[in-house]
């Protein structure tokens, strides 16, 4: 179907879930853009880890990208779901400022957080705000294998545009869980006997020589506050990253990509 009307109920749809916060939560849904993004969310949803709701792509965009992407899997989504829509309305509707012409309404992909994990490896997050760092943790949870990554204490909303955008089609390939209540969620990792561990700036066990067990979770902080003494209380370990240059800390997911890699390297 083409799109040719910027009063098309569905093209309203769409930019109101880019740019409204409620119309996601209350919706359930989000936005994927970009052209490889979309290709990736496509090939999840063929694959049943990720549920589409629809497609919107330009034509000649997804011409000019086809030597790069396989976006033939456009016409594996039901007819009824996909729309073309025209360049303009592309750069109208992008939040990135310069469209690449592809945009999915994808389903939210996040949980409550179980009684019991099954995982051994978990990152828990408390009230990160920075919507970049949030996706950067994601992708390298993504990249490392960690088991799940769980979000507490009102943490930046997880289908913000920037967030999507920052995980790099890494968002439904994470088991990730929401529990606002931080000592539930500490409370759900140890009654499945995993060891948490605070990442903590200074007066920590250091890094380069602390083992890490093999059913295990790393709690990071807000970025401008680091732990609250609550979180660090409920922990089993406070641990450190050894630092030899003069910075005195590293940003939050720069520290949560090298936490991750020390407990899964092996």
């Amino acid at each position: 179907m083409y799109i040719s009307s910027k009063d098309n109920p569905k093209i309203k749809k769409l930019i109101k879930l880019l740019s409204s916060k409620k119309e996601r939560k209350d919706s359930k849904t989000f936005v994927i853009e970009g052209m490889r993004s979309c290709v990736d969310a496509i090939k999840e949803h063929l694959e049943n880890r990720l549920k589409i709701k629809a497609l919107y792509y330009v034509k000649e965009s997804a011409e000019s990208f086809a030597d790069r992407l396989d976006t033939s899997l456009f016409s594996k989504l039901s007819a009824d779901a996909t729309f073309e829509i025209s360049h303009e309305f592309s750069q109208r509707i992008s939040d990135e400022g310069s469209s690449q012409g592809a945009f999915v309404i994808a389903e939210n992909v996040d949980k409550p957080l179980p009684d019991k994990l099954s995982g051994d490896k978990y990152i828990l997050l408390e009230h990160l705000q920075d919507p970049g760092n949030l996706g950067t943790i994601l992708r390298t949870a993504d990249a490392v294998g960690v088991d799940g990554v769980i979000l507490s204490d009102n943490c930046t909303e997880l289908y913000n545009p920037k967030v999507v955008r920052s995980t790099m089609g890494s968002l439904s390939r994470v088991s990730i869980y929401t529990e606002n209540d931080l000592e539930k969620a500490v409370g759900v990792l140890k009654a499945s006997s995993h060891r948490v561990i605070a990442a903590v700036v200074r007066d920590g066990e250091l890094l380069s020589g602390f083992s890490f067990v093999k059913k295990c979770c790393v709690l990071i902080g807000n970025e401008g506050n680091g732990l609250s003494d609550k979180a660090v209380s409920l922990c089993d370990k406070r641990v450190t990253i050894d630092m030899h240059g003069r910075a005195e800390s590293l940003n939050a997911s720069v520290a949560a990509a090298v936490f991750m890699w020390e407990m899964t390297k092996e």
